[in-house]
């Protein structure tokens, strides 16, 4: 298992401040049916209820919040129960931008690189009440976005997810391929924040 899961990284989750809109737990709930089905839905609550955090995807209300801690969770045990590695997590994190009306907006009107992530930030602060999402740079002739997060510091896990988030954003802006690599990790202790840069 590439990501390391044990009672203290749990409790540590459990005790995390801050909460996040139920609209992203359920875009967890849509990637296990799409890709795996009812059964291991059901496996992953029964792992999530296991680590000491008893809940149903189905009860998962959009507009309502829920410990950040649970989001967390909610993707180890994901990453647990569907055998996911690094690579698997970025793809799921792609997934949660292909259908969402977030996506077909850009796509339709076609914003700028600018617009699209400033648009990305103000989302950040409408779902999450902690961490603050900046857009650091955007140099079109270097072809490179830098974003930082700041104020969020929980578990790799999210790092890996949010590359593939970040790079399916990037894809869906530019109309081609866009990478995505965490520089400096908050969490491992390298800089007061979380440093992505996506490239292409």
């Amino acid at each position: 298992m590439y990501y390391n899961i044990n009672k203290e990284t749990i409790s540590a989750m459990m005790s995390v401040p801050g909460e996040v809109r139920g609209s992203v737990l359920k875009k967890d709930e849509s990637y296990i049916l799409m890709k795996e089905g009812e059964r291991k839905l059901k496996e992953v609550e029964k792992e999530i209820k296991e680590m000491g955090c008893a809940f149903s995807y189905k009860d998962i209300k959009n507009s309502s919040f829920y410990p950040w801690g649970e989001r967390v969770l909610s993707l180890l045990a994901i990453s647990m129960v569907l055998n996911m590695d690094k690579e698997k997590i970025k793809e799921m994190g792609r997934c949660a931008v292909e259908d969402t009306f977030f996506a077909r907006f850009f796509m339709r009107y076609f914003l700028s690189l600018e617009s699209v992530f400033q648009k990305v930030s103000r989302m950040w602060r409408k779902r999450n009440t902690i961490g603050r999402l900046e857009v650091e740079e955007i140099d079109k002739k270097r072809r490179k976005v830098v974003l930082h997060l700041y104020n969020l510091n929980f578990h790799p896990i999210f790092c890996d997810y949010l590359c593939g988030y970040f790079s399916k954003i990037g894809s869906v802006a530019q109309g081609k391929e866009v990478t995505c690599k965490e520089e400096r990790c908050y969490f491992k202790g390298e800089s007061p924040f979380h440093e992505f840069i996506l490239r292409w």
